[in-house]
């Protein structure tokens, strides 16, 4: 499940909750995505920061079916492209091209030694 949001360029993380597999992702800028695997079926929740995290909106839930279907993702993926779709994109910041180095101070010139004197 993570290949597919992470070729979309969605960070995720996975955790094992007491029967379900839960899915974190997060597209660059924005709210999370959260995808939660059960034995019957996937449900896909999308909450959004800019409502206090308290906005939830379901995009795909196959839990309540008569006959869900875990191992086809194919329309859960379609649900998290057509968010990707609708959320306003932030540009990623340029990658920087080489190594910029610091400028290093020239050592102060060496004092007379007075060992020999």
């Amino acid at each position: 499940m993570t290949t597919p949001l992470r070729e979309r360029g969605l960070i995720c993380d996975v955790q094992y909750g007491l029967d379900d597999w839960i899915v974190y992702a997060w597209p660059p800028g924005h709210d999370s995505v959260v995808l939660i695997g059960r034995q019957d079926g996937w449900l896909a929740t999308h909450q959004a920061p800019a409502e206090g995290w308290t906005a939830t909106t379901v995009l795909y839930d196959t839990t309540v079916s008569s006959s869900p279907d875990f191992d086809n993702v194919g329309p859960l993926i379609s649900a998290v492209d057509a968010l990707l779709v609708r959320l306003t994109r932030t540009p990623s910041p340029p990658a920087t091209v080489g190594v910029i180095a610091a400028e290093i101070p020239t050592p102060p010139p060496a004092k007379p030694s007075m060992r020999g004197r």
